[in-house]
């Protein structure tokens, strides 16, 4: 194929994007940001394990006073870490008045929990 029929198709399919992502509501200027692997646009951040906690408060999961384990059991399908990264922020949750402390009775032992 000749340069010139190759530059033509390119310019028609740049043509052809352009409609498409206009009809999508999306401006030009985007899409050739986006398609640019040089620009500098920010990875999607991946949740943060306090950012999960706080998903499930809202969810209703800390009605109940919960306690680390509990937490640590409901977010290692979906997070997978150590029980004391969720010890670590539970409190800090709680600091930052996200969570509020209280208290649980296990096997006859009180245990700090959270609840919301």
């Amino acid at each position: 194929m000749k340069q010139a029929a190759i530059v033509a198709s390119l310019r028609q399919i740049e043509l052809l994007a352009a409609q498409c992502l206009e009809g999508l509501g999306e401006s030009r200027r985007q899409a050739s940001e986006e398609s640019n692997p040089t620009s500098n646009l920010k990875p999607v951040a991946a949740r943060t394990l306090p950012q999960l906690i706080v998903e499930c408060r809202d969810e209703g999961f800390f009605k109940d006073t919960r306690t680390a384990r509990e937490v640590h059991e409901k977010l290692l399908p979906s997070y997978a870490c150590e029980i004391n990264r969720v010890v670590t922020a539970l409190r800090r949750l709680a600091e930052g008045k996200k969570l509020r402390r209280a208290s649980k009775t296990i096997d006859k032992k009180k245990q700090i929990a959270y609840v919301w």
